[in-house]
This record gives structure tokens, sequence and C-alpha cells, in this order.
């Protein structure tokens, strides 16, 4: 598969039959005065000499177009599928292009969990439906013992949302119906860290001397936040019981099940 510089993720909690989308149509290759695009003289960019748009030309123009793929995973909730659209390896070494975006469906009731994006800007723009999305400012100072502002909004489709690198920020719907949202990144890999799984994961030794707690109660909420019925994207049983939707059953063997063929 050809594409640009880009990291597509799905995270899918309804099938969004992203595989079903028809294929771009392009256009004949000219410049803007209606003239045949120049051929390049080497199929190899010079990323030392040449400009980017000489770099770009020797590429077809499939490589600058995308669709999602079929998904990596299935769960009782859905489908999750992440794919690097890089395979091209010349293409994805061009200076300026990286980006990336993520399509993500949300259920009824389902959260994205918190989250951190170490390298990348987002901005979230809606698709579909009615989501909560939120996230935390830095810390003032060393000394500042609140925490910094908590900012959110409830954003409509046809809205989006601004998340600054390297905040704690999550997506939520908390409404009856599907919700859907593109996310994009000024970069191929902003990578992900769950608060929970970071958090909950460290010794019972910084747990304990963080929040407070025995180690009986901590080693419950590890044994919580590590359990397949909590395992991104999860559900609000305050919301679903509103919605009189039965919490779906999530079992280690199901949790994640690889699709056969998928990559």
């Amino acid at each position: 598969m050809k594409g640009p510089t880009a990291l597509i993720c799905i995270l899918a909690l309804t099938c969004c039959n992203c595989r079903d989308a028809p294929a771009p149509t392009f256009g004949p290759e000219t410049t803007v005065f209606g003239q045949p695009a120049p051929v390049p003289a080497s199929s190899v960019p010079n990323l030392a000499v040449d400009s980017e748009a000489q770099q770009r030309r020797i590429f077809p123009a499939n490589d600058f177009a995308f669709g999602f793929e079929e998904n990596d995973f299935q769960t009782p909730a859905g489908t999750q599928s992440s794919l690097f659209v890089n395979n091209n390896q010349a293409l994805a070494t061009l200076p300026g292009d990286g980006v990336g975006q993520n399509l993500i469906s949300l259920a009824p009731c389902a959260i994205n969990q918190p989250h951190v994006h170490p390298r990348g800007t987002e901005i979230i723009h809606i698709t579909q439906g009615e989501m909560l999305f939120g996230f935390i400012e830095e810390n003032a100072n060393r000394a500042d013992t609140a925490g910094g502002r908590f900012i959110n909004a409830t954003v409509a489709t046809g809205q989006s949302f601004f998340i600054p690198q390297g905040l704690v920020h999550f997506g939520q719907n908390l409404q009856c119906t599907p919700a859907q949202f593109i996310a994009s990144f000024p970069t191929r890999d902003p990578g992900t860290v769950t608060v929970s799984l970071a958090f909950f994961n460290l010794p019972l030794s910084a747990l304990r001397a963080t929040l407070g707690l025995d180690d009986a109660t901590l080693q419950a909420i590890v044994d919580q936040v590590n359990s397949p019925q909590q395992v991104n994207p999860s559900f609000d049983t305050e919301c679903l019981a509103r919605c009189n939707i039965p919490l779906p059953k999530f079992t280690k063997e199901n949790t994640f099940t690889q699709v056969p063929g998928s990559s």
C-alpha cells in the first residue's frame, strides 16, 4: 500500500464503514498553467540539494491520497486499527511533510481515556455527534499543589477543539448515539501514553507514597485498571444506564482478537 507521510490510526467502537469508501479519483498531473508536469531526472530524491517540490515530483498522484484500511483488532466494543501509511520510505523522509491523523468512532457512552501525546499538538474535528473534550494545563510552577486549569468543551458536528502538545486530555461520548471525529497532528509520530496504565503500573511504594492508600486498596485499583473491562476505549456505566444500554461483556480472550490476514 502506498500513501503520504501520515500516521493513520483508527480507534473505533462502532463500525464506520471506512473500507467501503471509494478510492480517490485523480485528474491529470499538470502545472498551474495546464502544461504537463515535468518529469524528474532521477527516481531518487537528493535530500541535500533538491527543493521539497523537486523531491515530490518523483511520486505519482496516488502517493498523496489514502483511505482507512481494514482493522487490526476486534473487541467486544468494536474495532481498533493502527497503521503507518508511509510504506514509501523515500516519501516518508521528505522534510516538512510529517503529519498524522486519527479517525476515531466512539459508541454511545464510550470514552477515549485520558492520555498524552508527547510529540504532537492535536486538533480535533467532529464529523458525527457530540462529545465532551478536555485537557489539564501544566502546573504553574514546581511548588504548585493545585495543578493546572481544566479546559473543557462540548463539541458538536462541524466544530473543532485544540489540545496543546504533551497535556493530559480525553474525549468522551456522553450521548446515547455514536460519535466520530478526526484528530490531526503536525507529526507522523505523536506518541501516546495512557494515563491510568502509566500511573497504576508504577511500583506500589510510589503509589502508596503519592496517594496515601494501603497496599490492598492500591492492588485492587491496579487489578481493575489492568482488567479487560477497562481496555481503552471504555464505558461510563452511569451513561449506559441512562441510555438503557447493557454493559458489553469483556473477557481476557475476546478483548483484543487479531483479525486473520491483517497486518
